[in-house]
């Protein structure tokens, strides 16, 4: 593969990688996801930014337990996007790592990271595993949420990148903006179709840039998580880069969504190594899984129809 002249990785004083983590309400998540970063295994310098809007004790424990990490909160609450953007601003490094606050890093992950950066890939994510311990709703979620990104799958271009294990080279970050802050999900499906529109170049899935990530445990968490996922999955393909938007336009054609999904997942399980216990949970609980596919799709019923009417309705 065709390497490219990279940013230099670091000078006296700077770091070689920005870390940026959005927070909001991550009281029980944040101690383990920061303790992975400050373990890493690693020759690089790095900075790590949590840009923090909570009304819990996180940003307490943040600076109490964590002073090297930089900790930049804000009053009123910042959307996921938003608070990447605000970390973007302040970062120095040439490259940048994002990684959600419910989510642990592997020891591994800055060196991996670095070292997936000498090819020619503007931006690259990496493989997501489920957090043990974790319940039936929180696994059934997972798999529905991240099937194609597990462990052991192989090396490939992809069309989108989930912003919880995502890095990039920093001159590869769109001139028309980076994460639109007029959304509440799905921003970082916008945000890669419009990577790959500025820089011409696929997107890269690197299984070696391993975490692992913390999922709702409860009934009522997945459908009301799922229910939101769907509708901004949804209301994404108005921004004209995201294809779909046909089901826009058709709504009747939505319901269709839960057979190609349910199919999608059992391929992505059966074809990638070492998923058996995922496997295995989507076939006996298939009902569950459809159900959740289910919420899903009334979820972005509800935002094609918002996006037809050109409301804003939650």
């Amino acid at each position: 593969m065709k390497e490219e002249t990279n940013p230099p990785l670091h000078w006296e004083n700077e770091p070689a990688v920005s870390v940026i983590i959005p927070s909001f309400n991550e009281e029980r998540q944040i101690r383990a996801c920061l303790r992975s970063l400050l373990h890493q295994q690693t020759r690089w310098p790095y900075e790590i930014i949590v840009v923090d809007s909570s009304t819990d004790a996180t940003p307490r424990i943040i600076a109490e337990e964590f002073p090297s990490v930089r900790l930049i909160h804000q009053d009123g609450r910042l959307s996921p996007a938003q608070a990447r953007n605000r970390g973007l601003q302040s970062a120095r490094a040439p490259f940048i790592a994002f990684l959600d606050a419910d989510c642990v890093a592997d020891p591994g992950w800055i060196e991996a990271i670095v070292s997936a950066h000498r090819e020619s890939h503007p931006a690259i994510g990496g493989s997501i595993s489920l957090a043990a311990p974790s319940t039936i709703p929180g696994a059934l979620l997972f798999v529905i949420e991240f099937s194609e990104f597990v462990p052991r799958s192989r090396p490939r271009e992809v069309r989108w990148l989930p912003s919880c294990n995502l890095s990039l080279k920093r001159d590869a970050i769109p001139t028309d903006g980076a994460f639109p802050e007029e959304m509440e999900a799905s921003e970082d499906i916008v945000f890669s179709r419009r990577l790959m529109k500025r820089t011409g170049r696929p997107l890269w899935f690197d299984p070696r840039v391993r975490i692992a990530h913390t999922n709702l445990n409860t009934w009522s968490d997945v459908h009301r998580r799922l229910d939101h996922l769907g509708y901004w999955s949804a209301r994404s393909r108005q921004s004209g880069l995201v294809p779909g938007a046909v089901l826009i336009r058709f709504p009747l054609l939505i319901p269709l969504l839960i057979p190609y999904r349910f199919s999608m997942i059992l391929w992505r399980l059966l074809r990638g190594r070492g998923q058996k216990k995922l496997l295995l949970l989507a076939l006996i609980g298939f009902p569950l899984l459809l159900y959740g596919l289910t919420c899903w799709s009334l979820g972005f019923w509800r935002g094609a129809r918002a996006a037809r009417h050109g409301a804003h309705e939650r």
